[in-house]
């Protein structure tokens, strides 16, 4: 890790539907303390709906209920964390919220502002800083996405968006178009990936080195992260998924 000069992880969740992975004192946590314990800050992915995507895209009624339901059980797993948040204070940075917010789910200027105005409710609920991040369907125009980044971060969000390299959902120009057109305070992943477009389900294999060198030598004014650190093109990865 120290090669690659990453300082910070940024976990997705701590609890996926009803697995919990050992809870605050399980697995999980023993291979968060490693981490933490080479000197690395994380931020706290909290829970995630293995649902989350069907039932998000719906209408503005739909999405209050359901997003009314998720945020309480959000911040029941954050409560459950906290003591060991608490423990291991000085290493962590925040909490992230697994909702991966996109202009395809919150197409009407209505639905933005009702999850703006939800998630600005929220944020009294944590102690810690709170990130989201997003991804780009093509679905509002640059400027749009720009000036609705731009006010979750007034509300006090730490906000990432997805730069779309590896999933190849828009053409090259227009990814482009609306990367350019965020400020330097929001944040980019960038996607050390290609996903294999002919598979049902989602797989993807890594950039060859020149790839994510070119993707490394990045000098844009955004912080960056990686998506995600298993397709580090490097050899004996231990974060690789197994065959």
């Amino acid at each position: 890790m120290p090669t690659e000069n990453i300082t910070r992880v940024i976990t997705q969740w701590s609890r996926y539907g009803d697995e919990q992975f050992g809870g605050n004192t399980g697995w999980l946590a023993e291979r968060f303390e490693v981490l933490l314990g080479n000197d690395l800050t994380l931020w706290f992915g909290l829970y995630s709906d293995p649902n989350y995507f069907k039932a998000i895209h719906s209408d503005i009624n739909q999405q209050a209920r359901y997003l009314d339901q998720y945020f309480l059980t959000m911040k029941q797993e954050y409560q459950n964390w906290k003591p060991w948040l608490n423990q291991h204070d000085k290493h962590i940075e925040g909490v992230y919220f697994p909702l991966e917010l996109s202009d395809y789910d919150f197409s009407t200027k209505q639905q933005r502002s009702q999850v703006n105005r939800m998630l600005a409710q929220q944020l009294k609920f944590y102690q810690h800083p709170v990130m989201i991040s997003l991804y780009m369907s093509g679905t509002i125009t640059p400027d749009e996405m720009a000036e609705w980044t731009q006010q979750l971060s007034d509300i006090g969000l730490i906000v990432f968006v997805q730069d779309g390299a590896g999933t190849g959902s828009l053409e090259d120009e227009t990814r482009l178009d609306y990367l350019n057109s965020l400020d330097c305070n929001i944040g980019r992943i960038e996607e050390i990936f290609k996903q294999n477009p002919d598979d049902t389900d989602f797989s993807a294999s890594r950039l060859t080195k020149q790839e994510y060198q070119q993707v490394r030598s990045d000098t844009s004014c955004h912080l960056s992260s990686l998506f995600s650190l298993r397709y580090l093109p490097v050899l004996n990865n231990p974060l690789k998924l197994g065959d």
